[in-house]
């Protein structure tokens, strides 16, 4: 490895000169700017990673002559064709973001363009020919989830990067450490992982996994050490990640100034900026600044934000700022509500052993998701997509693995031990073609264990793949000391969505159950604990969403056909109606605990198509996505979700002819009434008659009030109807912005609408 050092600059012409003279002489030079002569955080990465800081010569010799990011965009202009960098420029005194990108792009030997829109962006990506890896740079609020959609609907084939801060300062240190991190990676990584069962840590190769009773939130936030991933798959938010039952990391800036600048701008904001108490008083609060990470991988909601800004301006209150205002220099995750699988995790750790791009990583996780119908493919890179951090690859096959191919199905056999990952690299290019609904990994015996085992796909370099990934060594028990798992595709191209009872007695068996009950019975995979008339039925009925869970999670945890098959053996033929109070049952958990009606039903619905971009969010003007989901047992029952990942608004409908617009200011002022219209609009063919209702989770303890006017609707086929809703909002004792549930229930059906309000105190 060539000589590095880092550079510290005063100026940006300086700044760029450095980047320009390392790109025409050999070694390996890392510039970083800032005007104030701190360097703070470049400094205390490089120290770490053992990079002399070494002054720059005296004299500006090349600022007389224009060290500036047109000079950059000349050199560069027979740069390599596989790497696009895209300089999104900033305006007025933020001017100076192209100078940071134009040190990348010297950096990498790269492309370099410049763009003020997304369509500015496209254009780029045609007149550079066929890049494989697209880095955007420039300002935070200047970005938003519009683009990357955008892109990745125009030009699917691009692994996409952003590179983005709130001030030429920080982004050049985001840049320093996205060129930096990958030369020197770290030897460990650690998986943080509060809803897995456990109570010690489980090691395998550099990976150290941190179960439920495992995880010592101080150790990992004492900023020590050095991580080359820290991952997670926890409950989360814009400005908070669970580290377990008292622990949370805190996305709340330590500097004052910029949490008194939020305070005068107003808007929604931590609940703890506007004078009250923590969301989550009884937690410990851990800074994710203490975390020392080179990658950090969010398996979790909501915990990435660009463009329009929820909880402050420029992400100041979000965990992903506070992780790239200090070590780390990628945050790879998903911008909506999520309901992830360790599998995802473990699938990211073993690629980036394997030496693949950053990219490359996030694309067969993304693939995966699509395939295990787990969540919406949408997670996404902030960071270089083209790094890699492993010098070193790891193995990708052991011996004790073989893999028998024939037309359409392979078997791969293991003998004695299931290591904690292997790839098995297939040879038929079929096997994974198609859609992914049409493919099964289903094992012929159960592999059973304590410890879950998890199967993913994914086309690397043009071969087809198979990854089995468990927490460490997997050691097969019983009579028989070898499993075998059958991937095999069972529909071909075009076929209708949705898995088969192919391959599996457990889940042919709960094929079987579904079929034997009636439409009105959906209601029991809703895992909603309705009032029955039948103990033999409501046996049936509670087990339903366990056994839909289990069969959804087969496709990506052999594991879990073990107690699949107990479970439909027990209750084969205990099937029947379910009585109905719906609505007073929606309403009854919404206002008593953190009741969300998507989180109920996707335990049974797998995401099957995704519509990115989707129109705008009628509220805030950002990007709409929208999922549409299918029961995993019965294909043609489905779920159709709009989700703005900003201001968190949601539509959720059996089908696309029901609309759902909840109008009127969201603010809402203690001791008053705010009065809110809501529109329902019918496209298909029959009549609606819906009851309605309105809570706030966990309300009533605030004081809410809803009164609804009228509180029953008739819409006429391919017509509309509305209703005038008044929110009474009491003296809440927590400020935090809140989201109104509207339900709208009928014959069975359930049709939800969300949207976010937030209590305007007075001062």
């Amino acid at each position: 490895m060539r000589a590095l050092t880092t550079v510290p600059t005063r100026t940006l012409d300086e700044y760029l000169a450095v980047a320009l003279s390392a790109h025409e002489a050999p070694g390996e030079t890392f510039p970083v700017y800032d005007p104030e002569g701190r360097h703070l955080w470049p400094r205390r990465v490089s120290a770490r990673l053992g990079i002399p800081v070494v002054d720059p010569p005296t004299g500006e010799p090349r600022t007389d002559s224009g060290a500036t990011p047109e000079e950059a965009e000349a050199v560069l202009r027979h740069a390599r064709e596989d790497h696009l960098v895209v300089a999104v420029p900033g305006r007025g005194k933020d001017e100076g973001y192209a100078w940071p990108a134009a040190v990348f792009a010297l950096a990498k030997r790269a492309r370099l363009e410049r763009a003020y829109g997304v369509e500015d962006v496209l254009r780029a990506v045609r007149r550079a020919g066929s890049p494989r890896w697209l880095t955007i740079v420039g300002p935070s609020d200047a970005l938003g989830f519009g683009w990357t959609a955008r892109i990745r609907e125009a030009r699917p084939e691009l692994d996409v990067g952003l590179l983005c801060a709130q001030s030429v300062v920080k982004l050049g240190e985001l840049v320093f450490k996205a060129l930096a991190h990958p030369r020197l990676p770290a030897a460990r990584d650690v998986f943080v992982a509060p809803l897995l069962k456990g109570d010690a840590p489980v090691a395998a190769g550099r990976l150290t996994t941190y179960p439920q009773d495992a995880v010592d939130a101080a150790a990992l936030t004492d900023g020590t050490g050095l991580h080359r991933v820290f991952s997670l798959i926890t409950h989360g938010s814009e400005d908070y990640m669970r580290l377990g039952s008292g622990d949370i990391l805190c996305g709340l800036t330590p500097d004052e100034s910029a949490r008194e600048a939020a305070v005068r701008e107003g808007g929604p904001l931590p609940a703890c900026l506007q004078g009250d108490g923590c969301v989550y008083p009884e937690a410990r609060r851990r800074d994710p600044a203490r975390v020392p990470a080179q990658v950090v991988f969010a398996n979790a909601c909501l915990t990435v934000k660009l463009g329009t800004q929820l909880l402050g301006r420029d992400n100041r209150f979000t965990v992903a700022q506070r992780f790239l205002d200090a070590w780390a220099g990628s945050y790879v995750a998903s911008p909506l509500l999520k309901d992830g699988t360790p599998a995802e995790n473990l699938l990211f750790h073993h690629l980036l052993d394997e030496g693949l791009p950053l990219g490359t990583a996030v694309r067969v996780v993304n693939d995966n998701l699509r395939r295990w119908g787990v969540d919406a493919p949408e997670v996404v890179i902030i960071g270089d997509p083209e790094a890699t951090y492993a010098p070193e690859p790891a193995t990708v096959a052991p011996p004790s693995v073989t893999c028998h191919e024939e037309p359409g199905r392979a078997r791969i056999v293991f003998e004695g031990v299931v290591p904690a990952r292997t790839r098995i690299r297939l040879k038929d290019p079929d096997l994974l073609a198609g859609p992914a609904d049409g493919l099964t990994v289903t094992p012929l015996a159960p592999f059973g264990g304590r410890q879950p085992v998890y199967c993913a796909t994914g086309v690397i370099d043009g071969e087809p793949n198979l990854f089995v990934l468990a927490l460490q060594d997997h050691r097969i028990t019983g009579p028989h000391t070898s499993r075998t798992l059958v991937l095999e595709r069972t529909t071909g191209r075009g076929a209708a969505p949705g898995p088969t009872a192919h391959g599996s007695g457990a889940v042919a068996a709960a094929h079987r159950i579904v079929r034997a009950i009636e439409r009105y019975e959906n209601l029991a995979f809703l895992d909603l604990r309705l009032d029955r008339t039948r103990n033999i039925l409501a046996d049936a009925a509670n087990s339903l969403p366990t056994i839909a869970r289990r069969v959804k999670a087969v496709a990506a945890e052999p594991t879990r056909s073990e107690p699949l098959e107990k479970a439909t053996d027990r209750i084969l033929a205990n099937c029947r109606r379910l009585d109905r109070n719906l609505l007073e049952m929606l309403l009854r958990l919404t206002e008593t605990r953190e009741y969300h009606f998507v989180e109920a039903y996707r335990p049974a619905y797998a995401v099957r198509h995704v519509d990115s971009p989707y129109g705008v969010c009628d509220y805030c003007g950002e990007v709409l996505h929208r999922y549409v989901s299918a029961h995993v047992l019965r294909p043609h029952l489905r779920r159709h979700l709009l989700s703005c990942p900003v201001c968190g608004a949601t539509q959720d409908t059996e089908d696309d002819a029901v609309r759902i617009a909840i109008r009127g200011d969201n603010r809402l002022q203690p001791g008053t009434e705010t009065v809110l219209d809501v529109r329902m609009d019918n496209d298909g063919d029959e009549p609606l008659e819906v009851l309605l209702g309105a809570r706030i989770t966990r309300g009533k303890p605030h004081g809410f009030g809803f009164r609804l006017d009228p509180d029953t609707l008739t819409v006429p086929p391919r017509a509309a109807a509305r209703t005038r809703l008044t929110v009474t909002t009491g003296e809440p004792s927590i400020h935090h912005p809140v989201l109104l549930r509207f339900y709208a229930v009928g014959l069975g059906r359930i049709d939800f609408a969300g949207r976010d309000l937030w209590i305007r105190k007075e001062r």
